[in-house]
């Protein structure tokens, strides 16, 4: 609008020339008074003209610049906003980021913590292992020890009830041959000969089952001379052998009680220090160790020079097993 205005003015100049040059044309035919009229308002005019000049194209540029100012200040507070928006995301971003590299650093802590912990700990652990693997290289070599002392004593007890054994039948078959020339024999003689025999034969077969591995059966057979013929020569032998049978079954219980049988019945017997080495032997096997070392050390404290003696001082004397901490 501004624009078409000056574009008026610009055509009423021409126009106002116009009448100018007029008024000089007649200038000549006017009075001096009307002259000066026209001259005050020509001036004005020019007057007016050169204010509108003058304030028309600043209104408008000033006009121009505000709406300039204003689009500008938008724009400027759109960019503040975003601009106070990112510092603040910035802001946040880098919170977390100071508190994730605290995380990962205390995390990177704990976990070269562990894992020098879990280190040493599989050191000592690898250190126990090898001392109870040592342990029980120890132990099985004593086991193996007095499983071979065992047997050794076993054989050599077998073979002292065998040499027994035929012993006495070479002195009943002296015995019979001097009986022979007789020409008459006692009748209760001749019954207590005939049950002499019947319990020999009893204990015999008992005792070949039970080298036989038939500890029932042997058992069995030692039991029925205990049951049938009490307190005869092969008693004490009886109850031991049945002691063996029920070890042998590792049926340790019932084997220190048949032991105990021998102690109480037989306490003289050629028996008792290997029944004491047995009985002693099963109450480590039931975990009672302490009743078990009291038992060998009276074997030892009675019988110091016997076999089983020897074996019960290695037994005792033996390094225990280190348990494994929990």
């Amino acid at each position: 609008m501004g624009v078409q205005f000056l574009s008026s003015l610009s055509d009423n100049r021409n126009l106002f020339a116009c009448i100018l040059l007029c008024l000089v044309a007649l200038s000549g035919c006017a009075s001096t008074e009307d002259i000066g009229k026209i001259q005050w308002d020509i001036n004005h005019l020019r007057s007016e003209i050169k204010e509108v000049k003058q304030s028309t194209p600043v209104s408008y540029q000033k006009n121009e610049v505000d709406r300039k100012l204003s689009a500008l200040e938008e724009k400027q507070k759109a960019t503040a906003s975003t601009v106070s928006d990112l510092l603040i995301q910035t802001q946040s971003m880098t919170s977390e980021f100071q508190m994730l590299t605290g995380r990962f650093d205390e995390v990177r802590f704990f976990s070269e913590k562990s894992l020098a912990e879990l280190t040493n700990s599989k050191d000592i652990l690898n250190a126990k292992v090898k001392e109870l693997e040592s342990a029980v290289e120890d132990l099985n070599r004593q086991i193996a020890d007095t499983k071979k002392a065992l047997s050794t004593a076993e054989d050599e007890q077998r073979k002292a009830e065998e040499r027994r054994m035929a012993a006495e039948a070479e002195r009943e078959k002296k015995a019979k041959e001097a009986r022979a020339p007789q020409k008459q024999q006692n009748k209760s003689g001749t019954a207590t000969t005939s049950t002499k025999t019947k319990i020999k034969d009893i204990y015999m077969a008992g005792y070949q089952a039970l080298r036989e591995g038939k500890t029932v059966q042997a058992r069995e057979q030692f039991s029925s001379i205990l049951n049938n013929y009490p307190e005869n020569e092969y008693s004490d032998n009886a109850r031991f052998w049945i002691g063996e049978a029920y070890y042998k079954e590792e049926n340790y219980a019932d084997a220190i009680l048949a032991y105990e049988e021998l102690f109480k019945n037989h306490p003289n017997s050629d028996k008792v220090p290997g029944a004491m080495l047995k009985q002693g032997l099963a109450f480590y096997s039931i975990k009672d160790e302490k009743t078990g070392k009291i038992i060998l050390e009276k074997l030892i404290e009675k019988y110091p020079e016997s076999e089983p003696a020897k074996l019960a001082k290695k037994k005792i004397n033996k390094p225990a097993v280190p348990q494994k901490k929990k």
